[in-house]
């Protein structure tokens, strides 16, 4: 059905009526979309029932066009209703235009000042209607029905039908106009168009749409709900994990902190030994130092080293104490006072070099650094069996009492000294970036 419903009102198109024209052009091609048989049937049911006072005919609602009879033997006589008026081809005008394709959307003002020019009365004093009943693309034109009929005509009709108890809805031409848009009482029908008249397809299908478009947003929504309720056991256990591998990460890094702490205090400066032995190697013989004080610094870090005392070479001190990788910018704090004719009283302070701290070894290393393996004690009074003496071979010119093979050395008298190898320091131990050992620590 290609009809498109125009309107006799003038005016330039607004968004409104753009948007109307839209929705006409969409329903129409949606009602296309239905095959011709269940649109004729459509079509068919939706027919009212036609009068022509001309003839005085009647057409039953939803009957076929060759089913008329007379309206004494209808229905309608005894008890009126609704009908569409037929005025019939005689009583009015009908007439095919070609316009160009660009003014469809204003199919009603062009032909509201064309009007004139099809018929011979004014458009106050017609009732029409038009319909395009073709399009050409290839010409950019389009064929357009007009269709009209004089006001003081169908005013005559409408009174008889009046008198007979009939209600005029719709006013038509001829009968084969029922099944079109047409309908000579609607100079402007903004909402009317071929799908109206089949009110429930469009908005069975616009619900349809919106049923699918539901369903393509919830169905993902519902998969993704379904997936977050699955994994959420999986992602309390891995959060209870991570909590308990959280605690024994804190749990060794204090132990670490702990146990280095001491360690960090004693190689964070070297000792004052370290101090007093350097200065007595650097010093001259003429100098002796009265006071050596080591003391923090305020709101600093560091720790200050303060010398006091008296010298005989105090051109070439401060440079003396500059050599010392212990002392940081030594400077004096005083003039120098002389006390002597060959003494003079010095005042120097500088800043202590922080110590570099040793390398800190991994934990699983520090087990087998400082684990010693001892053995159990024998229980007591119980025999002790000797150890089997080892033969060695002297090296050339060693003294005759050395151990040979075949001929033992005496055994060494008692509370001789004996030498032991010395203990590696400790040195601090690093936490495991990994998940914490199990070994025990030393």
């Amino acid at each position: 059905m290609t009809d498109l419903v125009g309107s006799a009102s003038g005016g330039a198109p607004s968004a409104a009526q753009a948007l109307n024209e839209f929705g006409r052009w969409w329903r129409r091609h949606l009602y296309e979309c239905i095959p011709a048989a269940i649109r004729a049937r459509i079509a068919r049911g939706k027919r009212p029932a036609l009068w022509s006072p001309v003839d005085d005919r009647v057409w039953p609602a939803a009957a076929e066009l060759d089913a008329g009879k007379p309206f004494a033997h209808s229905a309608l006589a005894q008890r009126g209703g609704d009908v569409a008026l037929v005025v019939g081809e005689a009583g009015g005008f009908r007439r095919t235009i070609e316009l160009p394709l660009a003014v469809e959307p204003r199919l009603g003002q062009v032909l509201g000042f064309e009007i004139d020019r099809l018929t011979p009365l004014k458009p106050s004093d017609l009732h029409y209607d038009f319909r395009v009943i073709e399009r050409n693309a290839a010409s950019r034109s389009c064929r357009v029905e007009v269709v009209a009929v004089p006001r003081a005509r169908v005013a005559t009709f409408i009174e008889e039908a009046q008198r007979r108890n009939l209600q005029v809805k719709r006013l038509l031409l001829a009968p084969s106009d029922v099944d079109t848009s047409l309908d000579l009482f609607a100079s402007s029908r903004d909402d009317d168009a071929p799908g109206d008249r089949h009110g429930w397809i469009n908005p069975a299908l616009m619900l349809l749409c919106v049923l699918l478009a539901l369903a393509l947003v919830i169905f993902p929504l519902w998969q993704l709900r379904e997936q977050v309720i699955a994994l959420q056991p999986i992602e309390a256990k891995a959060r209870a994990d991570a909590e308990v591998a959280s605690v024994l990460q804190r749990q060794l890094e204090k132990q670490v902190s702990e146990y280095n702490l001491p360690l960090q205090r004693k190689h964070a400066s070297p000792l004052v030994v370290q101090v007093l032995d350097d200065l007595s190697k650097r010093l001259p013989d003429d100098t002796w130092v009265q006071t050596l004080e080591i003391r923090p610094v305020a709101n600093q870090k560091t720790r200050e080293v303060i010398i006091q005392g008296e010298t005989g070479s105090g051109g070439s001190l401060l440079q003396t104490i500059q050599q010392s990788p212990l002392i940081k910018d030594p400077t004096f704090k005083a003039t120098m006072t002389r006390v002597t004719p060959t003494a003079e009283r010095f005042h120097i302070a500088g800043e202590l070099v922080a110590a570099e701290l040793p390398k800190q070894i991994q934990l699983s290393d520090a087990a087998a650094v400082t684990t010693v393996q001892v053995a159990p004690a024998a229980p007591a009074g119980a025999p002790t069996a000797a150890k089997p003496a080892l033969a060695t071979t002297p090296p050339p010119g060693a003294p005759v009492g050395a151990s040979t093979p075949g001929n033992p050395a005496a055994p060494s008298a008692a509370g001789a000294p004996t030498t032991s190898t010395p203990a590696e320091p400790r040195r601090p131990v690093a936490a495991p970036s990994a998940a914490p050992s199990t070994e025990k620590k030393p």
